[in-house]
């Protein structure tokens, strides 16, 4: 009886490891990548953006991510696109333009959305439309009352150009049980570095104006983690047919 149990349990086992292994895929909204990857979650975007200069000013952009993971769009999402807007990051301080001035911004919201291909870099609405993949706000996680820091890396005559970060966590979207990890600086979930130079012609779209282009790398991480929860099933299992072997003895 005791042999019966302990290989049902090993049978249990080994059936809920190869279905982890074999599930290490994930797919939300037509949008495929593997939470399991050693670049797992890494995601590169180019943008257009707005500046601000004087405290109080806040900045918008709006763009497209160009890979996922390391991959290829026709790869991460081969009937879609996943694009996105950021708003309503503030400006704390005046800036002069001096290179090395450092910047400050509080708030923020970035959405993320999935859709049919459609993007138009000189068209904010193809950015803003189909379903929405998730939804990130700046935290603050130095307690300094900033989402975003960042400094002047070099003034032209057509504008300022620089870099920033900040962090981010997850409030909403179809794929928010996935990335909501907390596992950065501050309980945040994700981490973006950009850099961004001043557009020869401004872009006009949506009533705005985008006078520079940006790129940026977003990077955390992403969950389930299958060969973890694999793993934990095999200790589960484990540990009942322990519990089994204990009793009957």
């Amino acid at each position: 009886m005791k042999l019966n149990t302990i290989a049902a349990s090993l049978a249990t086992a080994a059936a809920l490891s190869l279905a982890s292994t074999s599930a290490s895929a994930v797919t939300v909204a037509g949008v495929t990548w593997d939470p399991d990857s050693p670049v797992d979650f890494v995601a590169q975007s180019a943008f257009l953006e707005t500046v601000a200069l004087n405290a109080g000013e806040s900045i918008t952009g709006f763009g497209i991510i160009t890979q996922f993971n390391l991959l290829q769009p026709d790869t991460f999402c081969p009937s879609c696109e996943l694009t996105f807007q950021f708003y309503d990051y503030q400006l704390a301080n005046n800036l002069s333009g001096v290179v090395g001035e450092t910047f400050n911004f509080t708030g923020g919201t970035l959405d993320v959305w999935v859709s049919e291909r459609n993007f138009d870099a000189f068209n904010v609405a193809t950015a803003i439309d189909g379903t929405l993949f998730l939804r990130f706000e700046g935290v603050d996680v130095d307690s300094d009352g900033f989402t975003l820091t960042g400094s002047i890396t070099e003034p032209s005559t057509a504008g300022l150009a620089g870099e920033g970060s900040g962090f981010l966590s997850v409030v909403d979207g179809v794929a928010m049980s996935y990335f909501d990890t907390d596992g950065e600086t501050g309980g945040a979930d994700i981490l973006y570095t950009s850099s961004f130079t001043p557009l020869n012609n401004p872009v006009v779209t949506g009533d705005v104006t985008y006078t520079h282009a940006a790129t940026a790398e977003i990077r955390g991480n992403t969950v389930p983690e299958p060969s973890a929860l694999a793993l934990l099933g095999l200790g589960l299992i484990g540990l009942g047919a322990a519990r089994r072997m204990k009793k009957a003895a």
